[in-house]
């Protein structure tokens, strides 16, 4: 269809009145402005409508990022670390009255949470020292036990129980549950079975030897016997699990034990036991905590064992001859 709107050429040229003339001028040149602007509007709102988008997905994907870096943090998800990771608890319904040809009692008793734990008991008819065993992450006390006749001496008594969660204990392991276990058992020890407080020597092993330097420089006891022991749980997770690293503190547990910080208050002599080739917990661990004990104090280190120590006649004779002199 052809163009009807008039010329402004032909406008000029044609005799109206001043007025008139002007305005169809103004008119077509406004016409003509709304020509040339209508294509750059056209081009220009795809690209700021494009960028916006960009935009909103970017934080789409730091919000999704961030969600699943909290999501993860052990603090967050302690259940999924506790029962995959930290503890590896294995139940036991059976109960065995005979070890290392002397007879157990079974004890039971409440921690602070009032969940019923489990605890094996071979006294001695003298009971000069009542070892209490706090054991590893694995297993329970029925299985720990099997492996710790070389802390039985004939003179001596032996305490092994199972943290919230192992073998006939209820409740479910926690960090935080596991100190108060800890201190459940020593209560028992002297509340219940009457023990000495001063006759009780703390033996942990890996796991077991946060809560045993715990109880140690709280409670009087004897003395203290440390296996493999590591400073805190924090360094050691992300030593073991280097992802680890990317989390603060406090993003890896509400609850904490600090080795070095225990044996440093603590006044009864140590006995420590470590191999310089242990990945699982380093060395570095072990001499930390005992930089920071007092006198008397002795550390075994190990040269070319890991995690799993073996013990020399040597060393067996000196930790005997460590709990005999407890005074």
């Amino acid at each position: 269809m052809a163009d009807r709107r008039p010329n402004k050429h032909l406008i000029k040229c044609l005799r109206l009145p001043g007025r008139l003339k002007r305005w169809l001028v103004t008119s077509q040149n406004m016409q003509n402005t709304q020509k040339t602007k209508t294509p750059q509007a056209e081009v220009v709102a795809p690209i700021k409508s494009n960028y916006r988008v960009r935009r909103e997905l970017t934080y789409l994907y730091l919000l999704a990022t961030l969600s699943i870096y909290l999501a993860m943090a052990p603090v967050v998800s302690s259940n999924f670390y506790n029962t995959n990771l930290l503890f590896l608890p294995v139940k036991e319904n059976k109960f065995n009255n005979r070890w290392h040809d002397r007879d157990a009692q079974e004890v039971f008793f409440k921690n602070k949470d009032g969940k019923s734990l489990q605890g094996i008991y071979l006294p001695s008819e003298k009971n000069d020292r009542v070892v209490l065993i706090h054991h590893g992450q694995y297993g329970n006390a029925a299985f720990h036990l099997a492996n710790f006749k070389f802390l039985l001496q004939p003179q001596d008594g032996l305490f092994i129980y199972d943290y919230a969660g192992f073998g006939k204990s209820e409740g479910s392991p926690t960090i935080r549950g596991m100190a108060d276990d800890a201190r459940s058992a020593y209560d028992c020890l002297v509340q219940k079975l009457k023990i000495d407080p001063k006759r009780i020597v703390h033996f942990g092993i890996s796991l077991g030897s946060g809560p045993a330097a715990l109880v140690a420089s709280e409670k009087t006891c004897g003395g203290l016997i440390l296996f493999s022991p590591y400073t805190t749980l924090k360094e050691t997770s992300r030593n073991i699990f280097p992802i680890l690293n990317i989390y603060p503190d406090f993003l890896l547990t509400d609850y904490d034990f600090d080795s070095a910080a225990c044996v440093k208050k603590m006044k009864a002599p140590l006995f420590m036991v470590h191999g310089d080739c242990d990945f699982v917990i380093p060395v570095s661990h072990a001499d930390k905590i005992f930089e920071a004990a007092h006198q008397p104090k002795t550390f075994y280190r190990l040269e070319g064992q890991g995690h799993g120590i073996y013990l020399s006649n040597e060393l067996l004779t000196d930790l005997h001859r460590f709990v005999r002199n407890l005074r």
